[in-house]
């Protein structure tokens, strides 16, 4: 539920989910999305008798003070940002869901069980009975192979389906159009229909072979085009949601025959019939939706499990952080959108805190609050009370350190494109001082310069204020591949110059230090890195790379320059930007979501990577999510870190730490990162 986007900008100005304690941005097709702000409770009013008990006013009803409520569909096939899949991760169910805060662990849901075959291409899911939709219809395994072979048919890049037409047509074939026409007709559902029927139908029949139900064994079988170790991982998200067959029938969508679903491709959230109504069969009901100002969810009385101990869920959009934080103080909230700007006045609240740690990879004990330094950076604020003293019975739980689940990468273009009339970023388009060749980057000495002259603590300090840790690798915590000992770029002077002395730009086979006819180290260069208007957090990035660059020589001048972000997205996908930065924000958390856009995919095509380092990396990813042994995986993508630190293809930066707080009258939350919300199933109010 992570498109492309421009991650983490006006220095951290959007929300902090709170259940996952980490920042989940709400991502809008690659556009500028806000960063992470904090969500947190509402703080009771501080007065003695509220902070001893620590007792809501309505233990039944769960209230967000949102900034916004905003929702782009209720349409599980479609649905692709964290607003939307929040609803849906309470209102419908999946096959498997997290088992508990563990991003790399599943337990049933709809599925009572599943086998798999021995070569992993084969997963037979027996269905649980008793299971009934909202409207009361009972779900069957007829329900479930519809719903997956709906979203697949029903495709389109501006929904989450590629990460599911991966297994089931191949890698790199990510959209149903792929196996009609090579993708001609990607997004064009005009374009599409206009193909061969006995096409269409063949690849409707591809779809509806591949996903079988029976329903006397209840039963559905799942044939991948290859072994696909993320698969459960894929399909846990909001996108494996089941859905009523004969409801989404008799509300206007597919009717499941290969004569018409053409008509559905590529849908629209503006068009779809169930962007704003919900029948699944998850712990809550929608009961009300109203655009941009609340929405209302209440408990299902008929769930299959023992029902939710919160009987309504109500998100509130309140804009102004005045109102949130006087509903906070007053109690008529139980958790808020706090900016970042905002948080000390949350931060003096604080009676107890938890710290993540790394090598469990989850938050450490709690301990209570006895000292607090609103001078020091996220957890360092606070002295935990030693062995019988007592707290200073603050209201709020307060969690810190835990690494997200998105990041920045410094990107290079390994040959810029220069269209008739020259390319402004690069200057002159020559090594003479004016400006940089088309393959200036190209040159693996001038990439592992740029690495390290980026300054980590200065930008981790200055900018996130503490509160982010330097991104190792593309991996992340908590998947396989993800190593504390991994090589990495670090601030190193010294190699800057060494590496930009090894480089031969002339290509005259003479390293630059020692070139007497000149090369970039004696002719210097002038080069444009661009970042989009508003993201103070990249123009940064650009700045400290310029002041250090221009400290080794004053002969080499980046030049920073903010972009409107159409402008920005433009130059980017023309390939005319020599260096960039490009943030993802994880659909699943596994390393094949990292690798593919920034090697093979979106990412690797805007930096024109060679097709010699395109084929290393895919090798490594068919290798990797063929690979059903999470250790073996995690050794594939070893290699795979090691060759993106060799070859300097992207130099990863920061992720974010969490900042979150709790409500000490708020129980069982379950702190999974990957989640694109609270799951409210397992909360409840004291």
């Amino acid at each position: 539920m992570r498109k492309l986007f421009a991650i983490l900008s006006l220095l951290v100005v959007a929300s902090m989910v709170l259940a996952a304690c980490g920042p989940t941005t709400a991502p809008v097709t690659e556009a500028p999305a806000a960063p992470a702000a904090t969500v947190a409770p509402a703080p009771a009013v501080t007065e003695a008798p509220a902070v001893a008990t620590f007792t809501s006013k309505d233990p039944t009803t769960f209230t967000v003070a949102e900034s916004d409520v905003s929702i782009d569909t209720l349409d599980p096939a479609l649905a692709y940002d964290t607003a939307s899949g929040e609803i849906l991760q309470n209102t419908y169910e999946g096959l498997v869901f997290y088992d508990g805060e563990a991003t790399d662990k599943f337990v049933p849901q709809l599925a009572e069980s599943w086998t798999t075959s021995a070569d992993g291409t084969v997963w037979t899911f027996t269905i649980r009975k008793g299971v009934k939709f909202h409207n009361g219809d009972e779900m069957t395994a007829a329900d479930v192979a519809y719903s997956f072979q709906r979203g697949l048919l029903q495709g389109g890049y501006s929904s989450p389906q590629w990460l599911l037409a991966e297994p089931f047509f191949g890698v790199g074939n990510d959209d149903i159009t792929m196996i009609i026409d090579e993708g001609a007709s990607a997004d064009a559902r005009d374009t599409l229909v206009a193909n061969d029927p006995a096409v269409l139908t063949a690849a409707c029949d591809k779809v509806q072979a591949a996903i079988v139900a029976d329903d006397a064994a209840g039963t559905v079988t799942m044939t991948l085009a290859q072994p696909w170790g993320p698969f459960l991982a894929t399909i846990a998200q909001s996108w494996g949601s089941v859905m009523d067959k004969k409801w989404v029938m008799d509300n206007g969508g597919w009717d499941g025959t290969c004569a018409t679903w053409q008509n559905f491709y590529g849908m629209a959230s503006s068009d779809d019939p169930f962007s704003a109504i919900e029948n699944g069969t998850g712990p809550f009901k929608l009961d009300s939706l109203k655009q941009g100002e609340e929405v209302v969810m209440v408990r299902n009385d008929a769930y299959w499990r023992d029902p939710a101990k919160l009987e309504r869920v109500v998100l509130k959009s309140v804009p102004e952080w005045g109102t949130r934080f006087t509903m906070m103080q007053a109690g008529d909230a139980d958790l808020a959108t706090v900016p970042p700007a905002n948080r000390s006045q949350m931060d003096e609240l604080v009676g107890a805190f938890q710290v993540y740690d790394a090598a469990s990879n989850t938050y450490g004990p709690v301990a209570d609050v006895c000292n607090y330094d609103s001078t020091a950076l996220a957890a360092a604020k606070y002295t935990a009370c030693a062995a019988g003293e007592a707290g200073n019975g603050a209201p709020f739980l307060g969690r810190f350190g835990r690494p997200g689940i998105s990041q920045d990468v410094i990107l290079f273009n390994f040959a810029i494109q220069q269209p008739e009339g020259g390319n402004q970023y690069i200057g002159s388009g020559a090594l003479d001082g004016n400006g940089v060749t088309p393959d200036f980057f190209a040159d693996e000495h001038i990439r592992k310069a740029f690495g390290y002259a980026f300054d980590w603590e200065t930008f981790i300090t200055d900018v996130w204020k503490g509160e982010a840790v330097q991104s190792l690798q593309l991996t992340l915590p908590g998947m396989p591949g993800f190593f504390l000992d991994t090589p990495h770029y670090a601030l190193d002077l010294d190699k800057v110059t060494a590496e930009f002395k090894l480089a031969d730009l002339d290509h005259d086979g003479i390293a630059a230090g020692d070139d007497p006819e000149g090369d970039v180290w004696t002719t210097g260069f002038r080069v444009q890195m661009a970042y989009n208007q508003g993201n103070n957090t990249r123009q940064t990035i650009a700045e400290i790379l310029a002041g250090n660059l221009s400290g080794i020589n004053n002969k080499f001048v980046v030049e920073t320059l903010g972009l409107p972000w159409a402008a920005y997205l433009r130059a980017q996908r023309a390939k005319l930007l020599p260096i960039m930065t490009g943030g993802w924000l994880e659909d699943i958390h596994d390393p094949h979501n990292w690798y593919q856009p920034y090697t093979t995919g979106t990412y690797g095509g805007r930096q024109n990577l060679p097709a010699d380092i395109k084929d290393q990396f895919k090798a490594f990813l068919d290798q990797g999510v063929a690979e059903l042994d999470p250790v073996k995986r995690g050794e594939i993508y070893k290699q795979a870190n090691q060759l993106y630190y060799d070859l300097a293809v992207g130099i990863p930066l920061v992720l974010t730490t969490s900042h979150g707080y709790s409500q000490r009258w708020v129980d069982g939350v379950i702190l999974n990162p990957i989640f694109p919300g609270n799951y409210y199933y397992t909360i409840s109010k004291k």
